[in-house]
């Protein structure tokens, strides 16, 4: 009786140890898995770790991802419009033709995020990380982008008309063929920006002037 019963003791504390081994050991994709199924089911998932996640044309209108880890995700074709992801980590993201009309991604993270053609109208970008990302024929019409780092991003051929972009960090930024008439850029920093063929008519520059056809006083190249 008393070696069973020490039988018995051992082996629950063998299966207890095993348990907690395969606990520890499981694959990152695993807790990734398991926030995704979360994130369908209840259309949030905060500071929820879905870095890699293939969420790519899903209908994610109005979700709440605030503090979520999105890094290198592939959110392209999505459907975001409305979504909260203040905070989220989107580092290296893929989110081209991602339509996210109304966004709120204020202090997100995008760095090197490719957001090639997504549509940001009225977004609110503030104080987010954007340097190296993609923003090529991006919709970012009426977006609030103030306070933002967009230093080496590549903005070509995009809409940013009536964009605020006022105290942000737009060094060696590609704005070639943009149309940004009426965008407010006071304060901002423009070195080695680029707005060769862009139209800044009526805009707002970093000194509170209006825009006279002349970019070189701030430091950038037309």
């Amino acid at each position: 009786m008393k070696i069973t019963f020490g039988f018995r003791q051992l082996s629950a504390l063998a299966l207890s140890v095993l348990l907690s081994l395969t606990l520890f050991s499981l694959p990152a994709h695993a807790f990734v898995t398991q926030a995704y199924q979360t994130l369908l089911r209840d259309n949030a998932c905060n500071n929820c770790d879905l870095s890699g996640a293939d969420l790519a044309q899903k209908d994610l209108y109005g979700t709440a991802l605030n503090g979520a880890n999105l890094s290198n995700a592939n959110l392209s074709g999505t459907l975001l419009n409305d979504a909260q992801l203040k905070g989220a980590n989107l580092t290296g993201a893929n989110l081209s033709g991602t339509i996210m009309m109304g966004v709120n991604l204020s202090e997100a993270n995008l760095t090197g995020a490719n957001l090639s053609k997504a549509d940001l109208y009225n977004a609110l970008l503030s104080k987010a990380k954007l340097p190296t990302a993609n923003l090529t024929e991006a919709d970012l019409t009426e977006a609030i982008i103030s306070d933002t780092d967009l230093s080496g991003a590549v903005v070509k051929s995009a809409k940013l008309k009536r964009a605020i972009l006022s105290r942000s960090n737009l060094s060696n930024t590609d704005f070639s063929d943009s149309y940004m008439r009426n965008t407010r850029l006071l304060d901002a920093k423009l070195t080695g920006a680029n707005f060769s063929n862009a139209d800044l008519s009526n805009s707002l520059m970093p000194d509170g002037t209006t825009y006279n056809n002349n970019v070189s006083q701030f430091g950038a190249t037309r």
